[in-house]
């Protein structure tokens, strides 16, 4: 370490300078790492994840093949013919693991029913609003969705049952109305795993990350 106490005014001015370099180098070259070290990572992160989203896609299409086929020849080895099912499930001999698989249809709304829901709103507005806002207002809120403060379909029909313990007819007649504007768009296939547990309960194995 040079003492600065023993430079010239210009041998001070270029020491100066030659730290001042040596300082913007180093943060430069720190940057640079920075930099690969951020790309690496995630350049092998993402075919860490392709690969696993790959193997599960894999696992997934083996597990419900395999499935299917020991739950037809559990009938095939009784005579019968297998009977159409949306699940079943398949356990070990010592009743330690068990396999669910199940068959659930995706529904969407039509277009009609922006009609309906936004009628319940005007109801539920009517309804609740005079009485108690702050009541009306926790109400609505569990009922929208987004940053468009848009009424959730899906909760406005698992509200229904709740709706018809309420007796008010308009309201009813038009959850019915909404219900009747769904339609099947399609269906999805789950397989899942479990294990028995110490404690005698089944435990899911899950391959979410959330649930990890």
């Amino acid at each position: 370490m040079i003492d600065l106490s023993t430079l010239s005014a210009d041998e001070l001015q270029a020491e100066l300078m030659r730290r001042e370099k040596a300082k913007k180098k180093a943060k430069e070259k720190a940057r640079q790492q920075y930099l690969e070290d951020k790309n690496y990572f995630l350049r092998t992160t993402a075919q860490q994840f392709l690969q696993y989203n790959e193997g599960l896609h894999k696992l997934k299409e083996h597990t419900i093949a395999e499935a299917n086929m020991l739950y037809e020849r559990m009938y095939v080895l009784e005579g019968k013919k297998p009977k159409e099912t949306k699940s079943f499930p398949l356990k070990n001999e010592d009743d330690t693991i068990k396999i669910e698989v199940e068959q659930q249809e995706r529904f969407e709304f039509t277009e009609e029913a922006i009609v309906h829901i936004n009628t319940i709103k005007d109801i539920f507005k009517e309804k609740f609003a005079a009485r108690s806002k702050g009541l009306y207002n926790i109400l609505d809120g569990l009922l929208i969705k987004g940053r468009q403060r848009e009424y959730d379909p899906k909760l406005l029909a698992k509200a229904r049952r709740q709706v018809k313990e309420l007796g008010d007819e308009k309201l009813i007649a038009e959850f019915d109305k909404l219900d009747d504007c769904q339609r099947v768009v399609g269906t999805v296939i789950y397989c899942r795993l479990y294990i028995k547990g110490d404690n005698g309960k089944w435990q899911n194995v899950s391959l979410q990350f959330s649930a990890l």
